[in-house]
């Protein structure tokens, strides 16, 4: 098969039925460009049964999962395979439990492996957000008590999200990091790193915003309590 494209999970299992198709699979993006040994850097070998390549040079035998996400996964390669299908094309977090209970593997296997899977997804900042972007800083785990508007001295952890739409307004993708505070020079890299600056930006009136303007194009409205970027907070309300 060529490479599966869509997000269409019945599609997804029908495509990759059991261990070995997604074995096969594997092997085939693995070396699709030829092999190469990772013990010796040996180019010549040939494939053996099981998915594996022995390295002439050195005698080696690479299987397809070795140097990957899915070396030596105790739960199935297709339950693997299915968990990053599930976290690389829905828009809202799945738990760890909540994943666990879906694939029948346990909490603390499936917390394990999902953060494999977010290292390996993270960012290489060669494709920024460019279309319609909503941005906006928060407290994780919502306002502290007695505490009004954007404090600084709070103990909580501060972060900054950014939302790409799509033209139906429909979450695209979704940008999180963490903040020392909130101003203009710690909300600056989220931009940087993940925002095109053909993008158009909404933010709130925050006015750490505002050195920013001098290179994006950004658009600040009033939040309304949040009623206006309802994208937005429901991203960072799984946080």
């Amino acid at each position: 098969m060529e490479q599966f494209k869509g997000q269409d999970i019945l599609n997804f299992i029908k495509e990759l039925p059991n261990d070995d198709a997604c074995k096969a699979y594997l092997a085939k993006i693995k070396w699709q460009d030829g092999f190469t040994c990772s013990k010796c850097g040996g180019t010549k070998g040939c494939e053996k049964s099981g998915y594996n390549y022995h390295c002439y040079a050195c005698d080696h035998v690479e299987s397809a999962t070795a140097n990957t996400l899915f070396h030596k996964v105790k739960f199935g390669l297709q339950k693997a395979f299915c968990v990053v299908f599930e976290m690389s094309t829905s828009s809202k977090s799945t738990s760890s439990i909540q994943m666990g209970k879906r694939f029948s593997i346990r909490q603390g296997t499936a917390w394990y492996f999902m953060q494999k899977v977010r290292k390996a997804m993270k960012s290489s900042q060669k494709y920024p957000l460019s279309k319609l972007i909503h941005v906006d800083e928060f407290t994780v785990g919502g306002k502290e008590e007695g505490k009004q508007g954007r404090s600084y001295d709070t103990k909580k952890k501060k972060a900054v999200i950014a939302v790409e739409l799509t033209d139906n307004n429909k979450v695209k993708r979704v940008y999180i990091k963490s903040i020392k505070d909130y101003s203009a020079k710690s909300l600056t890299p989220i931009f940087e790193e993940h925002i095109s600056t053909s993008a158009k930006i909404i933010t709130d009136k925050w006015r750490g915003y505002e050195p920013l303007k001098e290179i994006y194009d950004i658009q600040q409205i009033y939040s309304n309590n949040g009623t206006n970027f309802k994208q937005l907070h429901m991203g960072a309300s799984k946080i």
